[in-house]
């Protein structure tokens, strides 16, 4: 009965940002503006009208919310001082990225505002995540059997993966760090409970995780494996859990694809040549960056011309590397910094690990693909973040 009474305009935007998450890809929208494809995703917009709600209102900010401040004023003042690198109309594509930041930062404050001091509520928060985690495994396991093939939506500016767990992101690498984070979850809470129930979970996203062949996602959930044994001192089902994915990666079916191999050498090599690009963007202006998020600005100076249909234009196979461009070493040095302070501020609780552990696997994930400043991602990690935080 409490729960259902809090669940009003205060914090509604919470679990309709909850409910539209598994659907991933499949809301996208999109407009033309300049000659330039500009996505509109609904998630963005519930999570925008929770963060104006919380402005408007005043909600009180968590500590944290300082220190996250002072890297959105960096990435501002890049993104003022890029009108003097770019001077073209063009740059409102980059400021829209730059209020979705913002929004999602606000969005913080919301959430924050529905977990702090209630138990019951952080307990529901973090359930939620869960289902979430699984829903999209599921949706992901429809799609593998009904489109093993997404050539089809080539046209539409996606790639061709075959054979490979997509879901409804349309991308492995996504996809997977998601399960990640339901896998990490569901491991903290057998690992306290020994419930049955979670173990199944386990095992269904770890079965999911192998299906998407994204070597990105495995270090991820390696990297926060490692974070959850150093916590809890339990290394037996740390080490059950990843002979369990070596052994599901030896045995996976390549054989019908052999561009899933675990040792394919091809995407290594594009993704060395998208870090080279992303550094001669940082070299255009060191100090301040190229402004968030300039990139296909960026590469259309460097190339002549550039395809801003394409989904990945605007970003880099490297989200450090993509902060280092676009905010300059003004704005990695911001960053570090805050993510450093809020670690700090963490008081070691069963959902401090989980975020810790959760961070840590975004981190190790972000080498490979741009996924610290991917929607979803960043949706579930301000969730995670809001829940931990207790002022």
């Amino acid at each position: 009965m409490e729960i259902t009474k809090e669940l009003n305009w205060r914090n509604i935007f919470i679990f309709l940002f909850l409910i539209i998450f598994p659907f991933g890809q499949l809301t996208r929208m999109s407009f033309n503006l300049a000659g330039i494809n500009v996505p509109l995703l609904p998630i963005d917009i519930i999570v925008g009208c929770g963060a104006l709600y919380a402005f408007i209102e005043k909600f009180r900010k968590p500590k944290i919310f300082g220190y996250i401040a002072k890297f959105l004023w960096v990435a501002f003042f890049s993104f003022i001082f890029s009108i003097f690198i770019f001077k073209t109309p063009l740059l409102v594509y980059g400021l829209f990225y730059l209020i979705r930041f913002v929004a999602y930062s606000y969005f913080l404050i919301y959430v924050w505002n529905f977990a702090r001091g209630k138990e019951i509520n952080r307990g529901l928060l973090m359930d939620s995540l869960l289902a979430v985690s699984i829903a999209t495994a599921i949706f992901g396991w429809i799609q593998y059997f009904a489109v093993p093939s997404l050539k089809p939506f080539f046209i539409l500016g996606w790639d061709e993966h075959l054979f490979r767990l997509v879901g409804t992101f349309l991308d492995p690498p996504f996809i997977g760090l998601i399960i990640v984070f339901g896998i990490i979850i569901s491991l903290n809470a057998f690992i306290e409970k020994r419930s049955k129930k979670m173990l199944i979970i386990v095992v269904f996203l770890l079965i999911s995780l192998a299906f998407t062949y994204s070597r990105g996602s495995y270090l991820a959930l390696l990297a926060g494996l490692g974070v959850i044994g150093i916590y809890k001192r339990n290394l037996r089902q740390i080490l059950s859990i990843v002979l369990g994915l070596a052994l599901l990666i030896i045995v996976l079916p390549t054989s019908r694809n052999h561009i899933l191999g675990i040792f394919r050498a091809f995407s290594v090599i594009a993704r060395i040549d998208n870090y080279s690009r992303t550094i001669q963007i940082f070299k255009i202006s060191p100090v301040f960056g190229v402004g968030y998020d300039n990139i296909c600005l960026a590469k259309a100076k460097l190339d002549g011309s550039v395809n801003f249909f394409y989904h990945d234009c605007s970003g880099s196979d490297s989200s450090l590397l993509l902060i280092l461009a676009t905010t300059g070493v003004i704005g990695i040095m911001a960053f570090c910094f805050s993510v450093y302070k809020i670690a700090k501020s963490l008081k070691r609780n069963s959902y401090s690990v989980i975020l810790s552990s959760s961070f840590a696997a975004l981190l190790v994930h972000s080498l490979f693909s741009n996924s610290l400043f991917y929607p979803w991602i960043l949706g579930y990690i301000v969730i995670l973040l809001a829940i931990s935080v207790k002022d």
